[in-house]
């Protein structure tokens, strides 16, 4: 007897970590749900599945079996859905989460090679990290861009992009400190813009080029790094900006670069595992991935 079908739910329930929510993703009754659930634990002869009360939390068994199965279910999965639609299922609309700052810097060339095969059609949503993540795990985005590498076992990812980490101060103070050698404390007695009160991008920067903690008096926060950018050149403090936000400024003498390049970000293209298996989304995919590697191999020295 086949139990491939109990298997699929098996897994969908493993990663949805609850029955209500992998019945809707399988368009299935809760109760055909449970059923599958318990052949396939009379299947293995132990359970599969400990029932809390927003939710189901899985056994060393259940992470044993979908270890063994998840990925095979997944090939499976995206084999037949290409052979069934392959003339149409690459077209349709594709909803695609990001940074604000990096989709309208950064990305857009990549977006417009997609667009341009004329298949599918964009729906963009922009957010934090956790709006991100949390728009991905409710399946309102297929594909995702972030700077923070998936620690998520319901994820897959490619590195896509990297960003360099950048200390940057307004014009006026900047060339002041121009001369002097910066450090953490030289800068504590200075004005800060972030981007939340966690300091994320300051403080590894202060972390990784000085090994100290910021102390300076935050005189913003403000979630957009492109606002960062603007407030720094109107005259405020200093700000650790990704390098495509701010070089253009530094060229243009608006801001002032000190200190040693800080840190490397990767940027991620992010998807829940299972989600290849529908051809519009793996074609998008493959076309951001591979706009991404052709230009980064025209940036390569002879």
């Amino acid at each position: 007897m086949s139990y491939l079908t109990q298997l699929k739910t098996f897994v969908e329930v493993y990663r949805s970590g609850n029955i209500t929510r992998a019945a809707a993703r399988l368009h299935m009754s809760q109760p055909a749900v449970t059923s599958h659930i318990q052949a396939m634990e009379n299947i293995v002869g132990k359970e599969l599945f400990i029932r809390k009360a927003r939710g189901v939390e899985p056994t060393a068994i259940a992470d044993d079996l979908a270890l063994q199965v998840a990925s095979h279910i997944d090939t499976l999965e995206q084999k037949v859905a290409s052979i069934r639609s392959r003339a149409s299922t690459d077209h349709g609309t594709l909803h695609l989460a990001g940074p604000a700052e990096y989709l309208s810097l950064v990305a857009g060339p990549a977006l417009a090679n997609l667009l341009q095969a004329d298949k599918v059609n964009l729906v963009i949503h922009t957010g934090n990290k956790s709006n991100i993540y949390h728009l991905l795990e409710n399946d309102v985005a297929e594909l995702a861009i972030t700077a923070s590498e998936p620690t998520d076992a319901m994820y897959e990812y490619q590195k896509l992009d990297k960003e360099r980490l950048i200390l940057v101060m307004n014009r006026v103070q900047g060339k002041l400190l121009g001369e002097r050698e910066i450090s953490a404390a030289l800068l504590n007695q200075h004005k800060v813009v972030t981007y939340d009160e966690q300091l994320p991008l300051v403080r590894r920067y202060f972390s990784e080029v000085f090994n100290a903690a910021c102390e300076s008096p935050v005189a913003a926060v403000c979630p957009d790094i492109r606002a960062i950018s603007s407030i720094i050149k109107a005259g405020i403090g200093y700000s650790v900006l990704p390098d495509y936000l701010c070089k253009e400024g530094i060229a243009k003498g608006e801001l002032v670069a000190l200190g040693k390049p800080g840190p490397e970000n990767d940027v991620y293209l992010v998807w829940k595992k299972g989600a290849l298996r529908h051809p519009r989304v793996d074609f998008a995919k493959d076309v951001i991935m591979a706009f991404a590697n052709i230009n980064y191999l025209s940036t390569l020295p002879d």
